[in-house]
């Protein structure tokens, strides 16, 4: 468990951030997460055996804190999509395995009937960023995380827009290369991937597979299947000519996703986040060097590029941010 300050006299509120294996459950005040909990998601038991073990960690962490007996005014919970994010649900989520699922109705019951609140993790990181971190400063934003898949966040006038069926962001699933690599939504040539940290270990794989980088032979001990992505940067950081393409190719990738994307929202800033962009200071400049080649003088003047602030909490305070909005909403009558 990590801890902050004492909760003080103001409203208490749970905050999670659901991962296929691994959730983090806390306490949070209106600005500070108190403290929180991490645990395996353990998804193999069954969905409702998760949200029994979710309810289980926050009232752990209110345990710890002394709180036990002070109500939670409500739950905000970062969980991956799509979802229906007005009924509560999971439509589908394949590392969950969870279809249609009512997380939101089955967590209130858990917890006696707290209001749960549920968004796209990528939302969530995304309001966490703008709330709270790199975008505090910019109105007009698109956030991405790239991970082991690429998502995205779409805020216009400080709140997320969610598009006509709540599926807006979905960057990852942009087409930028016809006829490239399959994707795991079905399509092919996806930003996911062809960029995101599990196309970057696929791409040096097959190099050393074909017998083409000793650098990458020597970090993995020969075997193919230890590549990952970091292991691709050090290579690159050593001298390695072919994992330097690698990553100008998936800078170049991400410029052009990048340059679409503004080209369409003119926002005034794109934060970077998720565990690729811990390599920031290597490709940050090669991603904003790329994009800003595909724009008219008007839409790079002003634009600025950021890698995340919050790290691994991005999706907390965004779950914070979620159920302190959803909270006001329902009092003023406001169900937007």
């Amino acid at each position: 468990m990590t801890m902050t300050q004492n909760a003080g006299d103001g409203s208490l509120f749970g905050v999670v951030d659901v991962g296929g294996t691994k959730i983090v459950a806390g306490i949070a005040t209106e600005g500070e997460i108190l403290a929180t909990e991490k645990i395996p998601t353990e998804v193999m038991g069954g969905a409702d055996a998760v949200t029994a073990r979710i309810a289980g960690a926050i009232r752990s962490v209110q345990a710890q804190l002394g709180l036990e007996g002070r109500p939670l005014a409500g739950v905000g919970v970062s969980v991956p999509g799509p979802l229906d994010t007005a009924l509560g649900i999971v439509s589908f989520t394949p590392n969950l395995h969870w279809v249609d699922y009512p997380v939101a109705a089955r967590l209130s019951a858990a917890l006696d009937g707290v209001p749960v609140y549920i968004d796209d993790d990528a939302n969530c990181a995304g309001q966490g960023e703008a709330a709270f971190g790199a975008g505090v400063d910019y109105a007009h934003q698109v956030y991405l995380t790239i991970s082991t898949g690429i998502g995205g966040a779409v805020i216009v006038d400080g709140r997320i827009d969610r598009g006509f069926r709540d599926a807006a962001g979905e960057v990852g699933h942009m087409t930028i290369l016809p006829g490239g690599p399959d994707c795991l939504c079905g399509n092919s040539g996806c930003l996911e991937a062809i960029a995101s940290g599990t196309a970057i270990a696929r791409r040096a794989r097959q190099l050393m597979i074909q017998g083409q980088d000793p650098t990458l032979a020597r970090l993995t001990g020969g075997d193919p299947e230890r590549v990952t992505a970091p292991m691709v940067f050090e290579a690159a950081a050593s001298g390695d000519v072919l994992c330097q393409t690698v990553l100008d190719d998936v800078a170049n990738y991400l410029g052009i996703a990048l340059a679409n994307i503004v080209m369409v929202l003119n926002p005034q800033a794109i934060i970077l986040g998720g565990g690729v962009m811990e390599q920031a200071e290597v490709l940050l400049p090669l991603i904003d060097r790329r994009m800003r080649m595909h724009l008219i003088k008007v839409q790079r003047e002003g634009l600025v590029l950021k890698r995340a602030a919050l790290g691994d909490n991005s999706g907390l305070m965004g779950a914070l941010q979620l159920v302190r909005r959803r909270r006001v909403s329902a009092a003023s009558g406001d169900v937007s």
